[in-house]
């Protein structure tokens, strides 16, 4: 039987990888364990990734290529009401794309702290609050947006076993419920406790 080629074992690497990591976290995951996995020499795997860092920045680099593209849509985009609107519908479907990397990042706090990808979850997430700030707008507002953002990442964590596009549905449903304008409501009484 032929070795396989450089570029599938690439791929191979990739996918093994994301399997280990969210079996046993990124610091429990050795190269060695991904090589045995893929069925290939730890040395073939050195062909590709020399270090953990590297194999980690090449999972990440194109989810959050596509998130910055998310955003970049979004902050093109004239009305506030409008940016945000594009924030979290792409958002919604960044997440639904890349839910197993989501997983591992929501599960494995040391992924989305780790050096080689830190700096760019820190200046995404400048760009979100970027987005979603809007002085113009009450303190309900944001703070629900800022809800929404968190709760979007933890339903799609939480609710794997759900279809794309039933939970894309409801993330969306809830999303636009929960931003709502609400109606001015009279003071609750001191009485009423």
């Amino acid at each position: 039987m032929a070795a396989p080629a450089p570029e599938d074992t690439y791929d191979k690497v990739l996918s093994a990888a994301v399997e280990l990591f969210a079996e046993h976290g990124f610091a429990g995951t050795s190269l060695q364990a991904i090589a045995d996995r893929v069925g290939v020499t730890k040395a073939a795997l050195y062909y590709h990734f020399r270090t953990k860092d590297e194999l980690l920045d090449a999972l990440l680099r194109p989810a959050l290529n596509d998130l910055d593209r998310v955003l970049d849509t979004a902050e093109r985009r004239k009305g506030q009401a409008a940016r945000q609107r594009l924030l979290f519908e792409g958002y919604v479907d960044f997440l639904l794309r890349y839910r197993t990397l989501a997983v591992i990042l929501d599960r494995d706090v040391s992924v989305g702290t780790h050096p080689a990808i830190r700096p760019r979850l820190e200046s995404i997430t400048g760009r979100v609050r970027g987005v979603l700030s809007d002085s113009e707008r009450p303190i309900e507002f944001r703070v629900a947006s800022t809800v929404a953002m968190g709760g979007i990442y933890s339903a799609v964590a939480m609710f794997p076993e759900l279809p794309d596009d039933e939970l894309r549905g409801l993330l969306l449903d809830i999303v636009r419920r929960l931003l709502a304008p609400r109606r001015s409501r009279p003071a609750a009484s001191p009485d009423a406790a």
